[in-house]
């Protein structure tokens, strides 16, 4: 057993070396409660248009590796679905006269087929998933400043229905603050009054359909779309529609893939830049009076694809996991950008697990939908960073999992001060990367153990290593994990 798994097995007084941090959770009552699909997954709509590149929905392997995320929502969106054409025969020559022919090379109008909606749903419905799908709002009549054109929508929703796929939440457009961008032939300015009536729209479709079960989500800003008049004035038009969607939605990213270098993965001001965001769509959420679900609607560890050899590493983690912790106080649900796809997607190009995968199933396994507040998790300058849930069944109710993790390049000790977390007996699932000094391995350790499928296929046994009772804790540098307290009694935890 590696040194550093002894160590932190043994817990150590206060002379041993590291920053100590006392750990205070409240077990009476939790702060929120999260959708049991509160980690869920994306596909770019550009694997669409590529026929599934890299996403063979039959494999057994992506099959069962999809499984281990379950339940969670699958969303299919991005840039490239507001330049999607549904044709059920797949006519690949099928072309509309409001949308543009080209801009670029990475943007063009693709047709989906009906064979292709049919893979994916088929697919979700095999693995115990859900979906989530973004229809084209460039569609307009008359193109480009038009009101939005629903024929296209009515004619995929048609044939949703003919095939029986009931479970489907619906988007409509991408990044519309970005449009301006994405169609600079037309200088396209889309407005709130805009989506929103695109919106009622689609929703007065979905009715007249019998489309059961509607939800509706939206509009799917980006985080420099939040400071702008577009997101503003989207939230002062809801109040008059207050039952319009089901969740507000928005995307974020910590920057932008060809520039962030790997310090950036572990700087603290880097990972304190989502508190900011959370507090503005909380402020803004405030002044307009939207009390409705929050979703983050997309997300990962920097915009544009990833940043090669880096958002599929170990180090993406620290990201993920500290997201997950913070976005957990405000939001249901969060999307990881992506399933499969690019270099920040949890599979490979051979759909073989990375390591924010491992991370993804061990925090699908054992983190429950309670939020506990921690003292302190919220503010700005941690590297020792804490977030607890109740711990989801097997382990009994009154159960609680910290969520941990360590920034520092030196070991760090955490002390706990509930009497109910010290008295209780502790299961660790520790990441490290392998070897353990390379930060940016594409292999993951879960407490000292190279993680690798059995068979090229299942998921092994990812078993605790168990300990007694323990007030202090030490984490091995530039790591995470979770434990879970399996006799902690909690109060929030037992109902």
């Amino acid at each position: 057993m590696a040194l550093w798994v002894v160590l932190l097995l043994l817990g150590c007084s206060v002379y041993c070396t590291g920053l100590q941090n006392f750990v205070r959770v409240n077990l009476k009552n939790p702060v929120n409660t999260v959708h049991d699909e509160y980690l869920s997954v994306t596909i770019d709509s550009r694997t669409i248009k590529e026929d599934w590149a890299g996403c063979n929905f039959s494999a057994q392997r992506i099959i069962t590796l999809a499984k281990g995320l379950a339940p969670a929502y699958l969303r299919l969106g991005g840039t490239d679905g507001d330049y999607l054409i549904f044709s059920p025969f797949g006519d690949k020559t099928t072309k509309r006269a409001t949308l543009r022919d080209q801009v670029e090379d990475v943007h063009i109008n693709f047709t989906m087929s009906g064979s292709q909606w049919d893979a994916v749903n088929q697919f979700v419905n095999t693995v115990g998933w859900k979906l989530v799908f973004a229809l084209n709002e460039a569609m307009r009549n008359p193109w480009p400043h038009g009101e939005w054109d629903s024929t296209n929508a009515e004619l995929l929703i048609d044939y949703t229905m003919m095939k029986g796929y009931h479970q489907i939440a619906w988007e409509l457009g991408n990044e519309p603050g970005l449009f301006h961008k994405e169609f600079p032939l037309y200088t396209i300015n889309i407005t709130s009054q805009e989506i929103v009536n695109g919106f009622k729209k689609l929703k007065d479709l979905l009715i007249k359909k019998g489309y059961p079960n509607i939800t509706i989500i939206g509009p799917d800003v980006t985080t420099s779309g939040i400071h702008g008049d577009l997101f503003r004035g989207f939230l002062k038009e809801l109040q008059y529609s207050p039952n319009l969607l089901n969740a507000v939605t928005w995307h974020h990213y910590y920057g932008n893939s060809e520039t962030m270098p790997l310090s950036d993965f572990t700087d603290v001001k880097v990972l304190d830049s989502f508190f900011s965001q959370v507090a503005d769509i909380l402020l803004l959420t405030s002044i307009y009076s939207y009390t409705g679900d929050l979703w983050l609607g997309e997300t990962s560890s920097t915009y544009g694809g990833g940043a090669a050899l880096l958002s599929s590493s170990f180090v993406s983690g620290f990201m993920w996991i500290d997201k997950l912790g913070i976005a957990a106080y405000h939001h249901k649900k969060v999307f990881r950008q992506d399933f499969v796809g690019r270099n920040y997607c949890l599979l490979d190009e051979n759909a073989y697990p990375l390591p924010d995968y491992w991370l993804s199933v061990l925090y699908k396994r054992l983190v429950g939908i309670q939020v506990l507040y921690v003292e302190g998790a919220l503010e700005r300058g941690r590297q020792v960073r804490v977030y607890a849930h109740c711990a989801k069944s097997p382990y009994p109710k009154g159960s609680v999992v910290l969520i941990i993790l360590n920034l520092f390049d030196t070991e760090a000790i955490i002390t706990l001060t509930n009497d109910e977390l010290i008295n209780s007996d502790q299961d660790i699932y520790w990441l490290t990367p392998s070897p353990v000094t390379n930060i940016t391995s594409q292999v993951v350790s879960l407490n000292g153990e190279p993680l690798n499928l059995i068979n090229d296929v299942d998921i092994p046994v990812l078993k605790p290593l168990v300990i007694s009772s323990s007030a202090e804790i030490k984490l091995p540098f530039r790591s995470f994990g979770f434990i879970v307290f399996k006799k902690a009694n909690a109060t929030a935890c037992t109902t």
